[in-house]
């Protein structure tokens, strides 16, 4: 377990070599860190996006971003992926409002039939959030990556640059504490198994 976590520690700082040797203008260290994320960043545009010519999009845009902007990553703050992929957050927010400007042709115009607000359901959602919201910040990442942006557990542990055991750990644990928050608030049945 132990070469694990030092595997992670040296991948880590790997990175944030690379990154700063790109703020100092170095281009193999680009090609470096493009072949390391090339992948996990289309992954996650596909998922985001739901276009494939987007996603390849966005891995170009990161790549030129990270080009641009390596010099203002600051390893104190956290590790080099959590930065790349803050990053590819943001790309990707453009690329869907962009796309959202793109003017749609009346004659496909669908009007979705509203609902009415469920009052319920909203409140439900709320409490959910912020049960979620009292998790460790650690737990808290791994939730979000696996169930709202639905990575799987191997792209989790590559995307936050730790173990698999780690993932899978912390995901049980976050996921049990949260089941039992819930059941008190009445939103699930039965607490901690």
């Amino acid at each position: 377990m132990e070469s694990g976590a030092q595997t992670s520690v040296s991948q880590r700082r790997r990175e944030g070599d690379l990154l700063q040797a790109i703020a100092r203008g170095d281009q193999d260290a680009l090609r470096q860190l493009y072949r390391a994320f090339e992948r996990p960043l289309y992954t996650l545009g596909i998922r985001w996006l739901h276009d494939q010519a987007l996603a390849e999009e966005l891995v170009q845009e990161v790549t030129l971003r990270i080009w641009r902007r390596a010099s203002s990553f600051d390893p104190s703050k956290g590790a080099a992926s959590s930065w790349i992929f803050g990053v590819a957050r943001n790309v990707a927010s453009d690329l869907g409002r962009a796309r959202l400007r793109v003017p749609t042709p009346v004659e496909d115009l669908v009007v979705p039939a509203t609902e009415p607000w469920n009052e319920e359901s909203s409140w439900q959602q709320w409490q959910i959030a912020s049960a979620i919201q009292t998790l460790p910040v650690e737990q808290q990442r791994i939730i979000h990556l696996a169930y709202v942006l639905q990575f799987t557990q191997s792209e989790i542990a590559k995307a936050l640059d730790i173990p698999l055991g780690t993932v899978k750990t912390r995901l049980y644990q976050g996921l049990r504490a949260l089941r039992s928050m819930l059941a008190e608030l009445g939103i699930t049945e039965g607490g901690e198994r």
